[in-house]
């Protein structure tokens, strides 16, 4: 045993690290009821010890317990003990990867505690490098070129997708399976030549459960077993093994799992209880809240919603005739399951021509087991015969039930009128399916549905009768009928002279292959650019007042500023200069200066930057006040306390926030709406002379409407959740410092649609995470399977939706485990109200009395089964047999059961060998 691997006991872990925090207001207590930060640190400890006498350790607790954090805290020790330690992480994919990035530096700056320079600097920044994630490939190179630096890097990250794209041949003739192994081991002996022969100090493998089919014959496999190293000369010294279902479908996964790092012949015989009571730790997740704390059946809730076809006799004749064609031509020749899910998948994939079209398209390469991700299925081509048949008769597509009972669960009923007494939280939806072209027409339909709430509110502020609401309905929201109708389509206001704008433009350059199922309202906002020779679509009445609210030199610009004290204090001069013989004004800019010239947190060359050339200042005729100023006086206790200690001594962040909420409320929320709605009623109420007076006089008066109309509205209710959740949203979910105040928040500007997807075909997922951990949009985020493991999207909801039901329970706890997570809204829930108000929905959407209640129905049950068994690791094969059963599976729904207890089946100890 090396000196630094000596046991440890929790006190000792509690020396250097304090999962409470820093601030050193908890301390480890062994005689104390164990919370989450003691068990984080008992995990540590034993895990610690596991790997003091074996070269592998499995932490095996459940889902959204902290296992990144205790797997950092075995890596910080390690460094403090042995600072050039090597650590590689192996992670599904990139962006859990950038992940453990952002999680490593917040662990070392707010729980690790000493600045010992091995560890943690003095600026409480991470004293070990971060390399960029990269493929197993570029990694060597990475370490090869490192091999006679002075300064190593510490700490690797690499995907477990690269293991899986070390070959890439598209003859048939290659063995890619003997391929791979080659590669793979290749990288191995360049690794080890590059490091004297040592490897890594510790590698750790995150959802190792990627590794169960230990002998399927896959590319990974073959890799991962050259690039891991037989026992005798493995890659690393120690590795650490991290799953929250390591009997992911059945109990040998457990051993398939250590087989790559322990001599099978040495575990062959041992059973799998004692192979996790040997490598192992699992317990199960507590959520603290009101004194108490709780398992996760005291506070989840399944629910099944039956879909019916009711009044809709041709769409129910179209899924009949579609069963019996899919029999007649599929049964003879397909195996009997997969035909049988495939009637379900056929009900997801139904929708108008160009579904179908981008159904032969796309491309994907799925990053997990089963291609679970299906962009087509053995039903496609007869389900788009049949749609392309039905559309010739009835001239629309056929419908299903179980879209539209969906929609109506993740659509409210009101947006506006019951802003006050609908916590935004409640807007939120995680959508599960099962392949592509479920996800588009989900998000299409969600949109629509939105789209009638936000129309209609334009429409009634505009005072449109039911005729000319129902004619622009008809044009679907179209800008040409819209400005036809709001009489603007040529009007600029007096205050709207030039185009000069601010860094966040929010325009769009042009057609985007997915636009049609973006939110046809909220594209009204947009100023389109021309593009490709093509005129630009025209403005309209809501662009202009959009543009007004971003353009520095208009005086609207200064609604959406911060107030000047970050509280409610006003502000008192502007920029005037000359520029192209014309005189110009600067509100925004020298709003800015009036809030940062005073601050030394802020450089003196930023504000240099903020002067217009040849600028000079002109007082305002009275005081100019913001919305940031009206709100502060409305806010709930806690946010306006948070509010006023980032004014008082962390006035950067303060900054940071009013772009965050400036970018949010302009570009990825109704508030736009809701402003334009104020705005509209206001003119509406100005008489002739007053629509014309001074421009000073006329903001004033509109920010006194605005006032009277703050206690009730959405502003208020995003401006206050967007304050909650800011710290933890840039520390925790996405690569933004919390004190970036001269960073925007472009990221939000891409964000105008109340749903959206996430698939293995679409891009820019860090930014769909980012919108649905804050209470912007996304409201409803749909995904496959990409989003199904290793992502953080708790922060703000407390709804799961399978709408295609996953393959294994390992796989359905594994999705509701994006939001059962520590420190995110299910957890904040019962800290304010305990598990009675059912803090976590499950809902199985299903349509009655059909076949797919049959495959939820016999899921549920086998689900209510095996999960149990699961969760203590013990149980056999998951069977995946459907019943044709159709009466009394809903008693297997698990609901809260208050006196719930639960104890842990694999825990930490720390007794004599």
């Amino acid at each position: 045993m090396s000196d630094f691997w000596r046991r440890l006991k929790p006190v000792d872990v509690a020396k250097w690290i304090n999962f409470g925090g820093v601030s050193g207001e908890w301390t480890y207590a062994p005689d104390q009821p164990a919370g989450m930060a003691a068990l984080q640190t008992e995990g540590v400890a034993h895990l610690w010890n596991v790997l003091s006498k074996s070269p592998v350790a499995l932490l095996a607790d459940e889902v959204g317990m902290g296992k990144t954090f205790e797997a950092l805290g075995v890596a910080t020790l390690l460094w403090r003990k042995k600072p050039d330690a090597k650590v590689l992480v192996i992670a599904p994919n990139r962006d859990i990867c950038y992940h453990w990035r952002r999680e490593f530096r917040e662990f070392v700056k707010s729980h690790y505690l000493c600045a010992d320079g091995h560890v943690k600097g003095p600026d409480n920044e991470p004293m070990p490098s971060v390399e960029e994630p990269l493929p197993l490939p570029k990694l060597t190179e990475t370490i090869e070129n490192q091999a006679y630096s002075d300064r190593l890097s510490k700490l690797y990250i690499t995907t477990i997708h690269s293991l899986s794209g070390l070959v890439d041949s598209w003859d048939e003739t290659v063995d890619k399976t003997a391929a791979a192994r080659k590669a793979a081991q290749s990288l191995h002996n360049r690794i080890m030549a590059a490091t004297d022969g040592n490897g890594f100090d510790l590698m750790i493998v995150d959802e190792a459960h990627y590794f169960r089919n230990r002998w399927g014959g896959s590319q990974r496999v073959a890799a991962a077993d050259s690039f891991f190293g037989k026992h005798d000369h493995p890659i690393a010294r120690r590795t650490l093994l991290l799953t929250a279902t390591p009997s992911h479908t059945r109990l040998e996964d457990v051993r398939s799992i250590l087989s790559y790092f322990i001599d099978e012949a040495a575990i062959k015989d041992e059973s799998v209880e004692i192979l996790m009571r040997n490598y192992a730790l699992r317990r199960f997740r507590r959520m603290e809240g009101q004194g108490f704390s709780f398992t996760k059946h005291q506070y989840r809730h399944e629910i099944a919603t039956p879909c019916r076809f009711e009044d809709s006799p041709q769409n129910e004749m179209f899924f009949a005739l579609y069963q019996k064609r899919l029999i007649e031509d599929c049964g003879e020749t397909h195996e009997k399951r997969r035909l049988l899910y495939g009637y379900l998948e056929g009900f997801e994939s139904a929708g108008p021509d160009e579904h179908s079209r981008e159904t032969q398209t796309v491309s994907e390469k799925p990053e997990v087991e089963h291609s679970k991700d299906f962009k087509a299925a053995d039903d496609t081509e007869l389900l788009q015969k049949m749609s392309r048949d039905f559309r010739s008769i009835f001239r629309s597509a056929p419908d299903h039930p179980k879209y539209d009972g969906l929609v109506n669960l993740c659509t409210p009923s009101d947006l506006f009128r019951m802003a006050a007494d609908r916590p935004l939280h409640e807007d939120k939806h995680l959508v599960f399916v099962r392949r592509i072209p479920s996800v588009r027409e989900l998000t299409k339909r969600v949109n629509e549905r939105y789209d009638e709430l936000l129309a209609g509110h334009i429409a009634e502020t505009h005072g449109w009768d039911e005729e000319a609401r129902l004619r622009w309905k008809k044009s679907n929201w179209s800008r040409e009928v819209f400005n036809e109708m709001a009489g603007a389509s040529d009007r600029r206001d007096a205050d709207s002279e030039d185009d000069q704008m601010d860094d966040m433009e929010g325009e769009t350059d042009g057609v985007d292959d997915h636009d049609y199922l973006r939110s046809r309202v909220a594209d009204l906002f947009v100023t389109k650019k021309a593009t490709d020779g093509r005129q630009p679509a025209p403005p309209t009445d809501c662009s202009r007042f959009s543009l007004n609210l971003r353009k520095t030199t208009g005086i609207f610009s200064m609604l959406l500023e911060p107030a000047s004290d970050y509280r409610s204090g006003a502000y008192h001069w502007h920029y005037h200069f000359v520029q192209g013989g014309k005189q110009r004004m600067d509100f925004a800019k020298a709003a800015q200066m009036q809030r940062m010239e005073t601050r030394t947190e802020f450089p003196r060359e930023a504000l240099d930057a903020l002067r217009p050339h040849g600028a000079d200042q002109r007082e305002y005729d009275a005081p100019i006040g913001t919305i940031w100023g009206r709100v502060f006086d409305h806010l709930p206790a806690p946010e306006k306390s948070r509010l006023v200690e980032w004014a008082t001594a962390r006035p950067r962040i303060a900054e940071n926030f009013a772009n965050y909420i400036k970018a949010g409320f302009l570009f990825a929320s109704p508030v736009i709406v809701e402003l334009y709605g104020w705005y509209v009623t206001f003119e509406r109420g100005l008489a002739d002379d007053e629509k014309h007076a001074n421009v000073q006089r006329r903001y004033r008066k509109f920010l006194d409407f605005a006032d009277l109309q703050i206690p009730n509205s959405l502003l208020l209710k995003y401006f206050s959740s967007a304050i909650a959740t800011f710290e933890q949203l840039c520390t925790k979910i996405i690569d933004h410092e919390v004190d970036a105040w001269d960073k925007g928040w472009r990221t939000l500007t891409t964000l105008s649609s109340p749903a959206w997807y996430a698939s293995g075909e679409s891009s820019h997922r860090q930014h769909l995470i980012l919108g649905f951990n804050s209470p912007f949009y996304p409201n409803t985020l749909i995904a496959t399977s990409v989003f199904q493991e290793g992502v953080n999207l708790h922060l703000q909801c407390r709804r799961v939706h399978h709408y295609g039901i996953a393959w294994t329970p390992g796989d359905n706890e594994q999705r509701v485990g994006r939001i059962d997570r520590l420190f995110g809204k299910v957890n904040s829930l019962l800290q304010e109200q305990g598990p009675d108000m059912s803090a976590l929905e499950i809902n199985y959407p299903y349509l009655k009395d059909s076949f797919d209640e049959d495959q939820v129905g016999s899921f549920i049950e086998r689900k209510y089964a095996v999960e149990d068994k699961m969760d203590r690791c013990t149980q056999g094969d998951f069977d995946r047999e459907i019943r044709l059963n159709r009466s009394g599976w809903e008693v297997f729904l698990r609901t809260p059961v208050p006196d719930a207890v639960l104890t842990d089946p694999y825990p930490a100890s720390f007794g004599r060998d």
